[in-house]
């Protein structure tokens, strides 16, 4: 399959309401360990480990509209979540056997370019998206990319929501 970035970034993702709503709540959450075996998948043979919790049908839904309108795509959620991740190593992975197109929106942690997502290029981190609340980063399932906990000094927890789409074809 051949590398490529088809990457949106865009600030002040949810309304203002249901941000709020969200960021007041999303530490509160237990979260459950899951584990998603992809040693195939991934350049370095990682296990991608993360915690979550699954979102509401209303997150569900605001989200998958938004992605909708973003891509002019029509799409079913496959998994939309919310996570706690505070990685200590780079898990590069790729989910593009499990959906079409992914989406994480950060809402709650240290503004930090490490603190968000990097993308990757035959192997090589190649782009950084720092980490900023209310920011979402979408792209195709087919992107290799990493949580940069791992890179920051700063271990804090990140809080987001993850969504992983399956776009529906005509």
């Amino acid at each position: 399959m051949k590398e490529e970035f088809d990457i949106v970034i865009k600030d002040n993702f949810l309304d203002k309401n249901i941000f709020e709503k969200i960021h007041k709540k999303i530490n509160t959450f237990i979260y459950f360990h899951n584990k998603n075996h992809q040693k195939d998948k991934s350049p370095k043979g990682y296990n991608h480990i993360w915690y979550s919790r699954d979102a509401e049908d209303e997150i569900r839904t605001i989200v998958k509209n938004k992605c909708e309108k973003v891509f002019n795509k029509k799409f079913k959620v496959k998994t939309c979540s919310y996570t706690m991740l505070a990685s200590v190593e780079p898990l590069v992975h790729t989910d593009y056997y499990l959906c079409d197109y992914q989406a994480i929106i950060y809402i709650k942690g240290n503004t930090n370019l490490h603190k968000g997502t990097g993308f990757y290029l035959n192997d090589k981190l190649n782009t950084h998206i720092g980490f900023n609340e209310n920011r979402a980063v979408l792209w195709r399932s087919n992107n290799f990319h990493s949580p940069l906990n791992w890179a920051s000094d700063d271990k804090s927890k990140r809080y987001s929501v993850i969504c992983q789409l399956i776009e529906i074809k005509n």
